[in-house]
């Protein structure tokens, strides 16, 4: 008779998944990871996140919501580090996992990494507890070296993804494309990956009439927005929206760029370039900003725009849909999966500024266009709502006990 699944250990280790959005390492995946502990632990599973802890303030164990507990653990410096000035503190962290772990007595049915650090820890917690590991990657170093060009990712991570895709129990993917990649490029076992997409909160993310929506985030009703949310890595092209926000020829329309964080050189380098194109006047930085308040910016603009040159997913798409608010993306990953083009938003090219700008432009002169494909975007980010998600994820753990 097969076990029921009780309780799992996930680990999130360079990235906390209650740290605030939008900063150098805190977007989709750290969406992902509290979502779905949190659907988790609403089927009654017993969910333990081990995220390395960054601020002595941090304590121990924080709450995430019923049977769902973030654990902070000591490795390194307790403050923010660059993913590969982690990498040395590994031995570290999964001590300390292990030795909390036989302190609680608790035990795991099932560890899901998260992250290429991750899942070097979840190879050894897998020998030390004799259970199996899901691993997710969310990003893949060689596939972000094809897609931006001159961009050299370290080779100890290479070196681990390799070895993570030999010896994982699974792979959890995003969509066909990433499967691909993990074929081609790191020489997978197809049968080792389950291809199963993240969920969307349509409860938190539901269309808000604009009026109100403008009214809370404090913007004028006939103020008209286009929207960018995300980190403000260069692999998210922001540099190639403001070139493209240039040529719209409306000075009613304002660009809003939620993301990055005091400090962020990105966000530096992208303020000056909005500078040098003479738009800072129609460009809005507003930083970090709580998923709380997302779905009123997305409901309170006219476009959400991903120009990403590569995206495993892009929840930041599927949040907007369920708001009902068109998106234009780039036709890359998990987006040209996403966006039926033509009729929940448009897929354009990445990396290239004239069919962009030809695409906001077209979109903002057609508000009888906006208004459909936010309703047909409402409808096709139904499909990804966390309840229907939940049980294919449940079932592929289960599979594995």
């Amino acid at each position: 008779m097969m076990s029921k699944l009780k309780s799992i250990a996930i680990l999130s280790v360079h990235t906390c998944p209650v740290a605030a959005l939008g900063g150098k390492k805190a977007g989709g995946m750290n969406v992902y990871v509290r979502d779905l502990a949190r659907e988790l632990g609403r089927k009654e599973i017993i969910v333990d996140i081990f995220t390395r802890c960054e601020s002595l303030d941090s304590p121990e164990v924080r709450r995430l919501g019923p049977n769902v507990n973030v654990i902070h653990i000591p490795s390194g410096p307790a403050k923010t580090l660059a993913p590969m000035a982690i990498f040395s503190f590994l031995p570290e962290f999964t001590a300390n996992v292990i030795n909390y772990q036989r302190q609680q007595q608790t035990h795991y049915d099932l560890i899901h990494a998260h992250y290429w650090l991750s899942g070097l820890v979840g190879l050894k917690l897998k020998t030390a507890w004799k259970i199996p590991l899901v691993q997710t990657f969310h990003t893949l170093g060689l596939v972000k070296q094809r897609f931006l060009p001159g961009l050299s990712e370290p080779p100890a991570r290479i070196i681990a993804e390799k070895q993570l895709v030999k010896q994982v129990d699974r792979i959890l993917a995003f969509t066909a494309d990433e499967v691909d990649h993990l074929q081609n490029l790191y020489g997978a076992d197809h049968k080792k990956i389950a291809v199963i997409p993240p969920g969307v909160d349509v409860n938190r993310f539901r269309p808000v009439p604009a009026r109100l929506a403008k009214d809370k985030i404090g913007i004028p009703s006939k103020q008209r927005l286009i929207l960018f949310v995300g980190r403000l890595d260069p692999v998210k092209r922001v540099e190639i929206l403001l070139s493209a926000f240039k040529q719209i020829d409306d000075e009613k329309v304002k660009l809003v760029v939620i993301g990055g964080e005091s400090g962020d050189e990105n966000l530096g380098r992208l303020k000056l370039s909005a500078e040098n194109l003479k738009i800072s006047g129609r460009v809005t930085f507003l930083g970090q900003r709580d998923q709380i308040i997302l779905p009123f910016y997305y409901s309170a603009t006219e476009l959400v725009i991903v120009p990403s040159s590569y995206e495993s997913f892009g929840l930041v798409a599927l949040e907007s849909m369920a708001c009902g608010t068109p998106v234009v993306a780039s036709k890359v990953g998990g987006l040209a999966v996403l966006i039926s083009d033509g009729q929940t938003g448009f897929s354009i090219p990445p990396n290239q500024i004239k069919p962009l700008t030809k695409t906001i432009s077209m979109l903002l002169q057609n508000r009888k266009l906006r208004i459909e494909m936010g309703r047909a975007a409402r409808q096709s980010a139904l499909k990804y709502a966390w309840p229907k998600i939940i049980p294919r994820i449940i079932n592929c753990y289960q599979a594995l006990i």
